[in-house]
């Protein structure tokens, strides 16, 4: 045999050890890893107030980039994600703004937000009869 070949067998024993660690360290590396997505999820608007309406509708969906840990990504539902803004005691006038924030983006757990898109939203309000009295 030549020098190669006998160095190459020569404690091949811990030479597939070793590779055997660095398989199993490259596959536990590789479960933590995280990947992005975004997505178009569905905006809801809840205790909307007594005696008001919206004089223009909001967009219906919002954009969302999301973290997430592969083996996270595949168990999401579609409607596990969503945005939900309150507006119990935020309509204070006739237009009003609100920042979108994670805390507005129901999701699993392990499901990280990193942006929305449009960042705020942009309502005006009008009495519930008003609309009415103009037609």
């Amino acid at each position: 045999m030549n020098r190669w070949t006998r160095g190459l067998l020569a404690d091949w024993q811990l030479k597939l050890l070793g590779v055997a660690i660095a398989v199993a360290l490259w596959a536990y590396v590789h479960s933590l890893q995280s990947l992005e997505l975004t997505l178009s999820v569905p905006l809801e608007l809840r205790n909307m107030p007594r005696a008001t309406r919206l004089a223009r509708r909001p967009p219906a969906t919002v954009e969302v980039r999301l973290e997430a840990r592969w083996d996270v990504i595949p168990r999401l539902a579609p409607r596990s994600i969503r945005a939900v803004v309150d507006l119990t005691n935020r309509v204070t006038g006739r237009y009003v703004t609100i920042p979108l924030t994670s805390d507005h983006i129901t999701r699993p757990a392990g499901v990280e937000v990193l942006s929305i898109n449009p960042s705020q939203l942009n309502l005006e309000f009008e009495s519930a009869g008003r609309r009415e009295e103009n037609r």
